[in-house]
Parts: structure tokens; sequence; C-alpha cells
């Protein structure tokens, strides 16, 4: 591991020395010993954030993205030359699908794919019935597109813009790194193209902390369109799918699944309430493992509900039947209001 800084070797001998002055005044004077527990709590998630800042910082400097052709996104100002047609050489704005429209040929899809991959599709779409070997130059004029968004526990959340491919790495490294109290997890959703449709479509992760660090070959993803970097407070807990909000909430007292719920508003009438699945962290072999639980068990029995910890992440699934139903009844209501205006 990268050597400690004189800063941050300081920082831990004031710490360490408020933590003997404590411990001495609880001696003297019958302190809580709750007090001091929850100081030395506080002291071990201090050193643990600066030790994972140091190694994010010398990762993203090893570890940045090999490829940094840029990709276009919505928002960016394209010029496009074709060699010998003035008239169809001019410049573009990508709109917010990702496309520009251009003459004959119409709207093409140019957003996640880089320069060169851009000229071959626009060059394919006029060679198809237009022109015969176009030969396509694409520019950007105004870089608009790439940014990305970072809230949470981090040292300097805000948006940033950027002119390059990013990585996840890169990104925490410029809001400062992790700030004190951060979590295990790393919330991340951005928008990507699919290597094999080639749709662009939203992606939603969320990163173990300490595996971005130990393999950050596998996890230090590079950054899509309109990216959204979450990093929690520890002790929060993720709450997914067929629930009014679903999302990201701290963890009060004994959390269960029961009071996840709650605090996400309740279950939507399209849940299923047969299944609802739990993912939690096994620390021993580092694996995700997964509980089923019916929401009328924990509900008529808290004994059968299940505690959660931090990172953990309850998953309500939509129920095919009741979805079905409420699409019916979606249905039944267009038609009988069909031409008709309520008042």
């Amino acid at each position: 591991m990268k050597p400690l800084t004189t800063v941050t070797l300081l920082s831990r001998a004031f710490l360490c020395l408020a933590l003997l002055l404590i411990v001495g005044g609880c001696a003297s004077t019958g302190g809580s010993s709750e007090s001091l527990s929850e100081f030395q709590e506080e002291f071990s998630t201090q050193s643990r954030v600066e030790d994972i800042n140091e190694q994010l910082l010398a990762l993203s400097v090893s570890a940045a993205s090999e490829d940094n052709a840029y990709r276009i996104g919505p928002g960016d100002q394209i010029k496009v030359d074709i060699f010998n047609v003035a008239e169809l050489s001019r410049e573009y704005r990508v709109d917010g699908a990702g496309k520009i429209n251009m003459p004959l040929v119409g709207e093409l899809s140019v957003s996640g794919y880089d320069l060169a991959t851009a000229e071959r599709i626009i060059a394919d779409a006029y060679a198809e019935n237009y022109l015969r070997n176009p030969q396509v130059a694409v520019t950007v004029t105004e870089f608009r597109s790439k940014q990305f968004t970072a809230i949470g526990a981090l040292a300097s959340p805000r948006v940033y813009n950027i002119e390059r491919r990013t990585t996840l790495l890169e990104a925490i490294a410029m809001t400062g790194g992790l700030a004190s109290g951060a979590g295990k997890y790393i919330y991340l959703t951005d928008r990507v193209r699919n290597d094999e449709s080639g749709e662009l479509g939203t992606r939603s992760l969320i990163i173990n902390v300490e595996e971005l660090l130990r393999t950050p070959g596998t996890h230090n993803v590079v950054l899509g369109d309109g990216a959204l970097i979450n990093v929690p407070q520890a002790g929060s807990v993720f709450v997914e799918g067929a629930v009014e909000r679903p999302g990201v909430y701290n963890r009060e007292g004994d959390t269960t699944v029961l009071k996840a719920i709650t605090m996400a508003g309740g279950l939507k009438f399209e849940a299923s309430r047969s299944q609802l699945r739990v993912l939690k962290r096994d620390e021993a072999t580092d694996e995700w493992v997964h509980s089923v639980v019916s929401f009328s068990d924990i509900r008529d029995s808290p004994d059968s509900d299940i505690a959660l910890n931090d990172g953990d992440i309850v998953m309500v699934e939509y129920g095919p039947i009741r979805t079905a139903w409420t699409g019916g009844l979606r249905l039944l209501r267009d038609v009988a209001f069909l031409g008709f205006r309520p008042f």
C-alpha cells in the first residue's frame, strides 16, 4: 500500500490523542461507555476513508481508461464534412435521443459512438443509395453532453463537465474522494450502448468500494451519458422495484425488510407480495446471498422478518397478474372516456 502522508499521520495522531483524553475522562468521571463506543466507531470509519482515498488517488492515475476516444452524446454540436459534397457538409446538433437529421438519409443515431465509428455510420448511410465510396470526416465543435453528477458522501458533490472518456475511479478522484462517514457501496446510473444490439439503454450498478480497489479491471467502468454517482452514508439500504419511492435509505435502529418497505412508501398495487427478494453480502465469501420472504409472513409474524445490514438490497418484483389487471383497468378507462372530455 502507498506510504501514509505526513498530514495523514498527524491527523491520526491527533485522533489517537483525543481518544486517550476521552478514555481518561470516562475513567475519572464515570462517563458513558456508549459515547466511547461511538467515538471509536467514528475514528475507525475516518481511518478507513483516509486509506480508501489514498488508494483511489493512486489507482485513478494508474488505472485510467486506455481508450480515451471521445464519445458523441446528446447536446453535442458536430461538424460533418463529406469530401467533394459541399451541400451535405454542415454542422448538426445531436438531439436528446442521440440522433442527427441529415439530408436524404434522415435520422442517424450517433450517440455513444467515437468519431471514427460515427464517420463509418454516415458513410454507410450515403453509400447505400446516394454516393459512391463517400469520404466522411466528423469533428466535435461544441462539447455539451459529457458531464456526470456526484451526490452523497463525497468530498465535493456537484456536476462535473468532462471532455473525454472518464472511468469511475477518475470521477471519484475528481470529486476529492469519499467524505467522512461514506458507506461501502457506490450507486451508478447512466446510459450506455449495448455492444450486441447497439441500443442505448439505462445501466444501474451497485459497486462495492473494496472490490473497486481490489479488482479495478473488472469494476472500474467507463461512465456513460448522464452518469449519476451516489455514495450513500454508512448504514444505508437499497429498496428497488414495485415500491412507491425506490431509492437509498439510511438505516434507523434495527431496520428490517418490512421497515425498509415502509420507508420507501409501501408496496405498489402491482407488487408481488409472495416473493420479496433480499440480497445480502456474505462477509466471509464476499458473495451476494439471495433470500425470499412473503410480505404477509413478515407483516403477520415479526419473527419471520429479516434484519438488514449496511448495503443490503430489497427487491420487490412486479406480479404479472396484478400488473395485467392494472393495465386492463387503464385500457377500460381510456375506452370509456374515448371522445369525451371529463369535467
